[in-house]
């Protein structure tokens, strides 16, 4: 059986990762409150209230401050600003919550491709509220390997002058895109190179091109850094001969450089 085609262009909704990661957090919830009622019950395990006075304190206050998290997330969306604060803990309840999040939605047959793309949508959004402006040259752009034709024989990984322009493949357009702005482009084949390009460049921000799970992974582990992530299409199946929304690319950079689009 052949595996779906994705298209970038159809939207998934914010709604699916933050429903989930609400989930996650009642799950925490009731989970330890189930624990405790056994171990308090056990007879035989020597325990005092004071013991359990805690054990209950320390989960209501954790599940209180991910839950303070959660909303925190939601009203920055809402009101599309950061409120001074609050990013610390955003970051961490995602952090924390991500990979439970993941496990719940299999649970319930949601695929990771709709819940990463969610995860994408919310990130994406939480940039957006952030008063952030930077100079083309603090900005990065990542690219994939799999945007390149994969007959050309050039290899411009890490080095993306080496394309011919040929018009055989989107990185011509991308490569004047960004040029044309002064951003540096790097194309990589992985987190590992995606890291190492991070680590070079010290960007104040990144955007990024890839499918659902490098994009996930790579705004993970960036934390704090603002990645704001464009979702490659497959139309022959993953890392091949990929393509990506060019307007919604050339959107990612007007916000970082502060350039209002023509109505």
């Amino acid at each position: 059986m052949n595996e779906p085609v994705l298209s970038a262009t159809k939207k998934t909704r914010k709604r699916t990762f933050l429903g989930l990661l609400l989930l996650a957090v009642l799950l925490l919830l009731i989970g330890s409150g189930v624990y405790l009622v056994f171990f308090t019950r056990d007879p035989y395990i020597a325990f005092s209230r004071g013991v359990v006075t805690v054990l209950v304190t320390a989960v209501l206050v954790l599940t209180a401050l991910f839950l303070c998290g959660l909303l925190a997330i939601v009203i920055t969306i809402m009101h599309e600003r950061t409120f001074r604060g609050l990013g610390w803990l955003m970051e961490k309840t995602i952090l924390l919550f991500y990979p439970v999040v993941l496990q719940v939605g299999r649970f319930l047959q949601i695929t990771q491709d709709k819940i990463q793309r969610s995860f994408i949508e919310v990130n994406n959004q939480l940039v957006r509220s952030r008063p952030l402006k930077v100079s083309s040259r603090e900005l990065l752009l990542l690219l994939p390997h799999c945007l390149q034709d994969s007959g050309c024989p050039y290899n411009i990984t890490r080095n993306i002058d080496n394309c011919r322009r040929c018009g055989g493949c989107q990185v011509s357009e991308i490569v004047s895109m960004s040029g044309s702005r002064g951003v540096k482009a790097e194309m990589v084949t992985g987190g590992t190179m995606a890291r190492q390009a991070i680590e070079e460049h010290a960007p104040q921000a990144v955007v990024a091109l890839a499918c659902e799970r490098d994009l996930s992974s790579g705004v993970l582990d960036s934390f704090p850094l603002p990645v704001m992530g464009v979702v490659n299409d497959r139309p022959q199946g993953p890392c091949l001969n990929t393509r990506v929304d060019l307007g919604a690319l050339e959107e990612a950079f007007d916000h970082f450089l502060n350039k209002q689009r023509p109505a």
